[in-house]
């Protein structure tokens, strides 16, 4: 009960704010893929806003975490690199 109580106070004390003009890419960018039946694209444009704006709008965090060490960012980028390796990957073999 503990950790239920602990989760809620850690998200409520967030605040997530996207710039409008991203939000509309992205919207736009998505609706076009679902559109055009191309929904592993779709899914793979909304990894890479996701992993975007989880690295912008923490990065404060991180820097508070790390410092200015630079081996927690390459780390970060790099297990984004080889996820959405491994979705493409996913995506391009046959079932």
């Amino acid at each position: 009960m503990d950790f239920i109580a602990s989760l809620t106070k850690f998200l409520a004390d967030k605040q997530f704010a996207v710039p409008l003009g991203q939000m509309l890419l992205f919207a736009f960018l998505v609706s076009i893929c679902f559109f055009l039946s191309r929904h592993k694209m779709g899914l793979l444009i909304s990894y890479a806003f996701v992993f975007y704006w989880g690295f912008v709008f923490n990065h404060n965090y991180f820097i508070d975490l790390l410092g200015y060490a630079t081996t927690g960012f390459f780390l970060y980028v790099f297990c984004g690199v080889i996820t959405a390796a491994l979705i493409l990957i996913g995506f391009l073999r046959e079932v």
